[in-house]
């Protein structure tokens, strides 16, 4: 009898990630994680996989801003907000709420990725990851978007995507404040030397301003999305949760209790481990 392989794959940046899982009831008794340059090695790596073991499943999840989640099921609930509902493909989620993509990703990434069994929305990955949901934000971050959750009475009322990755740094660009907003970046030198004479020392202070940029996004978008959040009625929240996959620093959390003080706490997550986690309550 086959048992199911599990595998999960996506894109950061020009990489794919993967990661190959075999269970035996709740056992973990395979797994392997590999990377691929292009897509035709990942085709190859899964074709192969499935020649072994025809009971494969592959996931993945839509990077996108074309998603978003509604607290209801109901299809007039969907047309009260203005969604159109010949639009998107929609699933509801304990008969209580449910997550979104338009029709034309989803066939985007069918076409992109036709050997794909399962689709999920980025906000999938905080649902299945939260634990308080009671006046709760949850916020995923990765390379190139932030993903915001908004929980009120275990329902995520709220939703926000901002694209992370609009901005590069440049190195020879010495209006900093500009870029990194000095208000939350007291312990960085004001100012780069022009004159540098060691370049591993510069190319370790450019690191750091991409690294503080990226936290200064995200505090940004926890604070855009607060603001619109409150100024449509929403209850004060009582906790910030950052579900984290890229490094971001740990201070983050200090700066967030800081400037917008509420209580944050700082979690790395899996992207793959947590794809496949959801795939085997599917399968």
């Amino acid at each position: 009898m086959f048992k199911p392989n599990l595998i999960a794959f996506y894109k950061d940046e020009n990489i794919y990630k993967v990661l190959n899982e075999r269970y035996k009831k709740e056992k973990l008794i395979f797994s392997e994680t590999k990377e691929f340059e292009n897509k035709k090695e990942l085709k190859q790596y899964i074709d192969e996989v499935i020649d072994d073991n025809p009971q494969t499943y592959v996931s993945t999840f839509v990077a996108t801003q074309n998603q978003g989640t509604v607290p209801s099921c109901d299809k007039h609930k969907y047309k009260e907000l203005g969604i159109e509902l010949e639009n998107i493909k929609s699933i509801c989620i304990n008969k209580k709420y449910s997550f979104y993509i338009t029709l034309y990703e989803l066939m985007e990434e069918k076409k992109e990725y036709p050997f794909i069994d399962f689709l999920y929305s980025a906000f999938a990955l905080i649902d299945v990851k939260s634990s308080l949901r009671h006046n709760a934000l949850y916020i995923l971050s990765t390379q190139e978007y932030s993903y915001i959750l908004i929980y009120k009475d275990h329902i995520p009322v709220f939703s926000d995507i901002l694209e992370t990755a609009d901005e590069e740094i440049n190195p020879e660009n010495e209006d900093i404040e500009d870029i990194s907003d000095m208000d939350i970046v007291e312990d960085f030198d004001e100012t780069l030397d022009e004159n540098i004479e060691n370049v591993e020392d510069m190319e370790e202070e450019t690191e750091n301003i991409e690294t503080l940029n990226i936290e200064y996004k995200i505090k940004e978008h926890i604070k855009t999305a607060l603001k619109e959040y409150y100024e449509n009625g929403g209850d004060f929240i009582e906790k910030i949760y950052i579900f984290d996959t890229i490094g971001i620093e740990e201070n983050i959390t200090e700066i967030i209790n800081d400037e917008i003080f509420i209580q944050s706490s700082l979690e790395k997550l899996d992207i793959l481990k947590t794809l496949n986690e959801i795939s085997r309550k599917n399968v």
